[in-house]
C-alpha cells in the first residue's frame, strides 16, 4: 500500500550569535497512511495552481510534494520526471496538458488537496473544471515577464476565489518584484476593494567574488527575519535577524501591511491602538496572521510571496501561507444548486448541510479518465456527508441508481484505496458499475450512513438536487477523421467516445449527407494532442484531414410546430427559437457546448403528489435532451454546420401513455418533431457564425503602422485600443508607492534599480518598455491562422501576441460567399 512521508520544519540552534539565528532542518516523524488519517474539515485546503504557461506551476508543485515528504527526490520538467506531469505527451513536450490532483499533508495536521492545471490556452477547460471544485487558488507569476495574457484570463476565471500570489523566478536576470506587484495592482486591483499584502519580499546578497547581487532568500514581513536557502542542499534554511540594508525596507513594508489590514479589520485596529500602543513594531505576528486569514477568506486582500522554485527558494513559506491564509471547505463559497429554495449552509462537522438533512451526501463529478488497468475512473468533490464504498448512489443528472466500487485518493498518476471519502475531499470512483453511469458535470446523491438509504430522501426535493454544471467553451478548430479501412470504423468510434468522455471540450460532429466525421477542439495544440492520444494510447487506426475553423449556424426566426398526437396517447408540441427569444417561466437545461438550451414549460397534469407514469420525469427530460442534441447537431441549411445559440421549448400540454415502458419512443417522436421544425424554416432564416478571437499584441512602436494596416486590411480586425506598455520602474514619479491614492501600498525597490544609479547599467525591461505598444483587437479566427510568421516578418521578430476566444459572431455578407466557396 502506498504510504506518505511527513516532515516537520523546526528551528535548530546554531550556537553562539543572535538569539533567533538558526537553521531549519527536516525531522523525520515516520509514515502516515492517508487511508487511516483523520480528516478535520477546518484543516483541509482545496487549492488550484493557476498561471500563464512556463510560469513554474509544475516546478513549484514538485517542490511542495518534496517538502511535504511525498517525494524523496525532486523531479524536473526538462528531464520529464515530475510527478504531476505523468502523461507521455506531457513529459516529451515539457508542458502540462491535463490537470493532476494530489493530496498531501503539511505541518502534520493539515491536508492539502492540490490540482495542478495547464497554462496553455488550448487547455483552458482543464482550468475551468478545476476552478469548479477548488476553494482557492495559488497564482504563479514570472518575475521577469510580469502579468502575462493567460494570467489575466485565469485571474478573471477565478475572480470569486480567494488567492495567494507567488512571484516566481526571482533568481533570473531581469526579474522585478517591484514591477510585478505593481502590474498586479494596476491590472487586477485598481478600482476594486481587493488589496495586496506583502508577506515577504526578496533578499539579495552580494557574494565575495563578483559585483552582482544574488537572490538568496526572502525577508519575512510577519516575523521580521531573513530566510536564506542553500542551492546545493534543498533541506537547508538559515534564519537570521535582519541586517541594516533590509531593516528599513522591512519597517516600511510592515507599516504598509498594518495600514492596509486596519482599513477592513476593526479587531486589528483595537489591538494596534491598545496592545501595541500605536507602535507598528509591537503588533504581534499572531494578530497579523489572524487578520490576513480573515480578510483573505473574504477576498479583500491577496497575500503576495516570492521565491525561485527551481532553486528551492521560498516554497516552504508558500506552503505555510496556504494553510494559514486560504479557506477551509467550511469557509469557502457554497456550491450553487439548481433549486434556490433548498436551504444550504455549512456545518463544521459534515460540510454542507443541505435541506437541514445531516445524512445526505452530495458529490460532484468533475472529470473522467480511463486507466489502462482499472478502466473508467471518475474524479469527484465531496460537498456534504461521507461517501462509502459499496453505497447505492443516485445520479440526479440522469435519474439512474448504481452501486459504488472501490474509492481512491488521487496522487497524480497513482492512487491510494480508501474506504470512505469525507466532505471536503477530492476522490476517485472506480468499478464496472460506473462505466455508463457518470459523466462530467453529474451530481451524485447517497446516504452517509446507510448502504441503500435513498428511500429516506424527499423525491421532489433532495433527489432532484443538482450542482450547476461546468460551463464548456465551444471548440474553434476541427479536423476530419476517418478509419483507414471499413473494419476499423468501430474501433475508431469507440476511441472517439473514450476521448470526448475524458475531455468534454472536444466534440464530434457528423455530416449525414457526406458521412464525414469531424473532431473539434479548442486549438491546434489541443487537436494535436488528441490525435496523438487516438493513435498511440487508444490504438485507433485512422487518418486525419487538414485543420479547419469550426463554423456554426443559427436561426434568426422562431418556428412553431403544431401539436403532434397519435393513437397511443402521445402528445407533444414545441418551438425552436434563437436564444434571444427565450422565456423565464420555463425550466432550463443546457444542451452541451453550443450554447443551446431545452426549455420545459410546467406540466400541471403530472404535478400530482404521486407520479403515475412508468418512467421517471428525469428519464423523460433526458430523452428529450438527447433528441434536441441530435436534431441541432444535424446542422443548418447553409453548410450543415451544427446549430448554435438556439432554444427548443416544449409546451406544457404534453402527455404520455400510462403504460410507457422506456424512453426510446419519446426520443424518436421528439427528434422527428425537432427535425421537421428546422426543415420547415426557409434557408434565408439561417445564418453562418464564425469564432471571433480577442487578439492582444505587444510590438515596437516603430512597427505599429504596418501591423495596424495588416490587421484592418488583410485580417478584417476591429481595433479596440492602442496603449503604451507599462511604464518602467525608474520613470515612475513615485516608484515605491502604488498610484492609487486610496491604496498607498509600499513595494520595495528592486536591487537592480538601485544599482542603475551607481553602475550606469540598465535593466532590459527599462531599455525597451517605453518603445512598445499594446494593440487589442477582435479578429475572425480564420484570418489569423499561421499569424505567427506574418507578425514576425512585420516586426522583425520583435512582436508577440496572444489570442483568446471571444464569441461566435455572424459572418458579414462580404465574406460569406468566400467562406462557403472555400468549404
Amino acid at each position: 500500500m502506498w504510504k506518505q512521508s511527513v516532515y516537520r520544519w523546526t528551528r535548530v540552534r546554531a550556537g553562539a550569535g543572535s538569539a533567533c539565528s538558526g537553521r531549519l532542518s527536516a525531522i523525520w516523524l515516520g509514515r502516515k497512511n492517508l487511508s487511516t488519517a483523520t480528516f478535520s474539515l477546518p484543516k483541509v485546503r482545496n487549492i488550484g495552481i493557476i498561471a500563464h504557461i512556463d510560469a513554474g506551476k509544475t516546478t513549484t508543485t514538485e517542490r511542495m510534494l518534496y517538502y511535504a515528504g511525498v517525494l524523496k527526490h525532486i523531479g524536473d520538467v526538462d528531464t520529464g520526471d515530475t510527478m504531476t506531469d505523468f502523461l507521455e505527451q506531457e513529459r516529451s513536450r515539457g508542458i502540462t496538458i491535463q490537470s493532476a490532483a494530489i493530496s498531501f499533508p503539511w505541518r502534520d495536521s493539515f491536508t492539502v488537496n492540490l490540482i495542478d492545471t495547464p497554462g496553455h490556452i488550448d487547455f483552458t477547460f482543464e482550468v475551468i473544471r478545476a476552478l469548479k471544485v477548488i476553494d482557492s487558488c495559488v497564482v504563479i507569476l514570472d518575475a521577469v515577464a510580469g502579468v502575462e495574457a493567460q494570467t489575466e484570463k485565469v485571474w478573471k476565471q477565478s475572480q470569486s476565489k480567494p488567492k495567494i500570489c507567488f512571484i516566481n523566478k526571482m533568481d533570473r536576470m531581469g526579474a522585478s518584484f517591484n514591477h510585478t506587484v505593481k502590474d498586479l495592482m494596476r491590472k487586477f486591483m485598481q478600482g476594486t476593494t481587493t488589496k495586496p499584502v506583502l508577506i515577504n519580499f526578496p533578499y539579495y546578497r552580494k557574494p565575495l567574488t563578483g559585483s552582482d547581487y544574488v537572490f538568496q532568500g526572502v525577508i519575512d514581513v510577519i516575523n521580521g527575519k531573513s530566510l536564506t536557502w542553500n542551492q546545493e542542499d534543498p533541506d537547508a534554511i538559515v534564519i537570521n535577524d535582519l541586517d541594516s540594508d533590509s531593516l528599513e525596507q522591512y519597517n516600511r513594508c510592515r507599516e504598509s501591511m498594518i495600514e492596509t489590514l486596519t482599513e477592513y479589520d476593526e479587531e486589528l485596529v483595537q489591538h494596534f491602538l491598545e496592545d501595541a500602543e500605536g507602535d507598528y513594531s509591537k503588533v504581534s505576528a499572531q494578530s497579523l496572521n489572524a487578520s490576513i486569514r480573515k480578510l483573505s477568506v473574504q477576498n479583500k486582500v491577496v497575500p503576495i510571496l516570492c521565491g525561485a522554485s527551481f532553486k528551492n527558494i521560498g516554497v516552504q513559506p508558500l506552503l505555510d501561507a496556504i494553510v494559514n491564509y486560504l479557506p477551509s471547505p467550511i469557509e469557502a463559497q457554497l456550491p450553487q444548486l439548481n433549486d434556490e429554495n433548498i436551504p444550504v449552509k455549512y456545518d463544521p462537522k459534515i460540510g454542507c448541510l443541505v435541506n437541514n438533512n445531516k445524512n445526505i451526501c452530495i458529490a460532484f463529478a468533475f472529470k473522467v479518465i480511463t486507466d489502462p488497468i482499472r478502466g473508467k475512473q471518475v474524479f469527484v468533490r465531496i460537498y456534504s456527508g461521507t461517501l462509502n464504498s459499496g453505497n447505492t448512489v443516485y445520479n440526479s443528472s440522469t435519474g439512474e441508481k448504481f452501486k459504488l466500487g472501490k474509492l481512491l485518493v488521487p496522487h497524480a498518476g497513482t492512487s491510494q484505496p480508501v474506504n470512505v471519502l469525507s466532505a471536503g475531499q477530492i476522490g476517485l470512483l472506480t468499478g464496472s458499475t460506473i462505466e455508463n453511469s457518470i459523466s462530467t458535470g453529474d451530481t451524485l446523491i447517497t446516504h452517509s450512513l446507510k448502504k441503500d438509504g435513498l428511500k429516506s430522501f424527499n423525491k421532489k426535493k433532495e433527489l432532484t438536487l443538482k450542482i450547476n454544471p461546468i460551463s464548456i467553451p465551444p471548440p474553434v478548430f476541427g479536423v476530419s477523421i476517418e478509419p483507414r479501412t471499413l473494419s476499423n470504423k468501430k474501433s475508431m468510434e469507440n476511441a472517439l467516445d473514450t476521448l470526448i468522455t475524458e475531455d468534454s471540450s472536444l466534440s464530434i460532429t457528423k455530416n449525414e449527407e457526406t458521412g464525414q466525421t469531424v473532431l473539434n477542439g479548442m486549438g491546434e495544440l489541443h487537436l494535436e494532442i488528441a490525435k496523438d492520444r487516438l493513435i498511440n494510447d487508444l490504438k485507433a487506426d485512422v487518418e486525419f484531414g487538414q485543420l479547419m475553423v469550426s463554423y456554426k449556424e443559427t436561426i434568426t426566426l422562431e418556428t412553431n410546430l403544431e401539436t403532434f398526437e397519435n393513437d397511443n396517447d402521445y402528445k407533444f408540441s414545441l418551438s425552436v427559437m434563437p436564444n434571444t427569444a427565450t422565456n423565464s417561466d420555463c425550466a432550463t437545461y443546457p444542451l452541451g457546448i453550443n450554447n443551446n438550451y431545452l426549455l420545459m414549460e410546467k406540466n400541471t397534469k403530472y404535478d400530482d403528489n404521486e407520479w403515475k407514469l412508468q418512467v421517471s420525469l428525469e428519464s423523460i427530460i433526458n430523452s428529450i435532451m438527447a433528441s434536441c442534441i441530435v436534431g441541432l447537431q444535424r446542422g443548418g441549411k447553409l453548410a450543415n454546420f451544427p446549430l448554435y445559440g438556439c432554444s427548443i421549448k416544449i409546451k406544457g400540454d404534453w402527455t404520455l401513455p400510462l403504460d410507457i415502458e422506456g424512453p426510446q419512443e419519446i426520443l424518436k417522436i421528439t427528434r422527428n418533431l425537432i427535425l421537421k421544425a428546422l426543415d420547415d424554416l426557409p434557408t434565408n432564416n439561417y445564418t453562418l457564425l464564425e469564432p471571433v478571437m480577442d487578439l492582444s499584441l505587444i510590438i515596437p512602436q516603430s512597427d505599429v503602422g504596418v501591423v495596424l494596416q495588416d490587421l484592418t486590411g488583410a485580417r478584417k480586425a476591429q481595433i479596440l485600443s492602442i496603449e503604451d506598455e507599462s511604464c518602467p520602474i525608474s520613470s515612475d514619479p513615485s516608484p515605491n508607492i502604488s498610484t492609487d491614492n486610496h491604496n498607498r501600498i509600499y513595494v520595495p525597490p528592486d536591487i537592480s534599480s538601485t544599482l542603475h544609479t551607481i553602475t550606469g547599467k540598465k535593466n532590459a525591461r527599462d531599455t525597451n518598455i517605453n518603445l512598445k505598444k499594446i494593440i487589442k483587437a477582435k479578429v475572425p479566427l480564420r484570418e489569423i491562422i499561421a499569424y505567427t510568421s506574418k507578425l514576425r516578418s512585420l516586426s522583425q521578430g520583435r512582436g508577440e501576441f496572444n489570442v483568446e476566444y471571444n464569441d461566435m459572431d455572424k459572418v458579414t455578407n462580404d465574406r460569406l460567399q468566400s467562406i462557403l466557396n472555400d468549404l
